[in-house]
């Protein structure tokens, strides 16, 4: 199917233009700049559809407990709605067979819905004293044999994996990891300077949610938020809720990150889009009360009920930035960090037709995913 856009108020990579677009197969096949003059009225314009790697779930479900595959495309609904085009639904720590099982069901729901783009493994890897809501009980110590199942289960579909790279044997799960396609992100740990540099020379390239769930800025002890600061290979995912790190120390992140290493992420749980209230991650309980969302037993925050759309909106007020800045953050540098930025992330000819149609109030009116319109 071709779709033709004429003069269409357009945000590419380096800024707005008016442009003449065609959309073939799915792709952007052609794109010609008529204007770049941004004064010119459009009640309407277009930007790229949001990716989030980071994502459990929303609108009352979780993939890590959905029963089949119609609970899960709710969830993928739900995305779509707030203008994510693609999306990594992401796993928690549970046991082997619950994991094996959800791998499965976001595997078969994967063939029919293109919004999904790989699976994100947060855990089993990770540290005690940083497990956050994730469930001790069922923390291991990685493995290249473990990482072998989870990647075969997931039928290669398993693009993201999160780690805390003081465990032992996680030197080699890394390169192993890595070596198959995929990307390993440092978090839920408390892990030393050191460790994560180790940890970078094996592959890892991200850090999961900066600044939460593991060990802090000290002047005596560098450790791993240290490191994904320090540096520039490190990719550092930061959940933009304004809650999870303060709107100003958003700000600081970017600031020593630059534009192009800050990945803006949800962390959602089946809380998001839904009022207070009383929710779980996975199987524990959580209570959620002015979008703050806290284990119901120890009162430490776990996930969030942010949207990618409000992250959008929340990074450009936090950090005094366009949308051209906003939009890298929300959507190209996480397509870069997964090495998917030849198929999405932005507007670009040869790109998948995965975009966003706004109006004057940033309010979404259509979203695309492949050139169809899904909203």
């Amino acid at each position: 199917m071709i779709k033709e856009l004429k003069n269409v108020k357009t945000l590419l990579e380096d800024g707005y233009a008016f442009c003449d677009i065609r959309v073939e197969d799915g792709k952007f096949s052609k794109i010609v700049k008529n204007s770049n003059d941004k004064d010119q009225e459009s009640d309407t314009f277009i930007i790229p559809g949001f990716v989030d790697e980071h994502t459990h779930g929303g609108d009352g479900y979780d993939f890590s407990t959905c029963k089949n595959v119609e609970e899960m495309e709710k969830i993928l609904k739900f995305y779509v709605k707030h203008g994510v085009t693609s999306v990594l639904p992401t796993l928690l720590t549970e046991r082997d067979e619950v994991i094996f099982k959800q791998l499965e069901l976001i595997y078969q729901t994967s063939l029919t819905n293109p919004i999904i783009k790989g699976i994100h493994l947060e855990g089993p890897f990770l540290c005690k004293e940083f497990k956050g809501a994730q469930l001790e009980s069922c923390l291991q110590k990685p493995t290249i044999e473990k990482s072998k199942i989870f990647f075969e289960k997931s039928h290669g579909l398993l693009k993201l994996m999160t780690i805390a790279p003081e465990n032992e044997g996680s030197e080699e799960t890394i390169k192993w990891l890595t070596s198959h396609g995929v990307k390993v992100t440092l978090g839920h740990s408390a892990a030393t300077f050191d460790d994560c540099t180790k940890a970078l020379k094996s592959g890892a390239t991200c850090m999961t949610h900066l600044f939460n769930a593991m060990k802090g800025i000290h002047q005596h002890f560098p450790s791993i938020a240290t490191a994904g600061l320090y540096y520039d290979d490190f990719y550092t995912e930061v959940i933009l809720d304004g809650i999870h790190v303060h709107p100003e120390m958003v700000e600081f992140i970017r600031k020593l990150k630059g534009n192009d290493k800050v990945i803006g992420i949800t962390d959602s749980l089946m809380a998001a889009g839904l009022p207070d209230g009383n929710y779980f991650i996975g199987e524990t309980p959580i209570t959620v009360k002015n979008h703050d969302c806290v284990i119901t037993e120890t009162g430490v925050r776990a996930g969030s009920t942010l949207t990618m759309k409000r992250a959008f909106d929340n990074v450009k007020r936090f950090c005094s930035i366009d949308d051209v800045v906003a939009s890298h953050i929300c959507s190209l540098n996480c397509a870069k960090a997964l090495g998917l930025d030849d198929k999405i992330g932005s507007i670009k000819e040869g790109k998948n037709a995965d975009f966003l149609v706004l109006d004057k109030n940033y309010e979404i009116k259509e979203v695309y995913i492949n050139g169809e319109k899904v909203l």
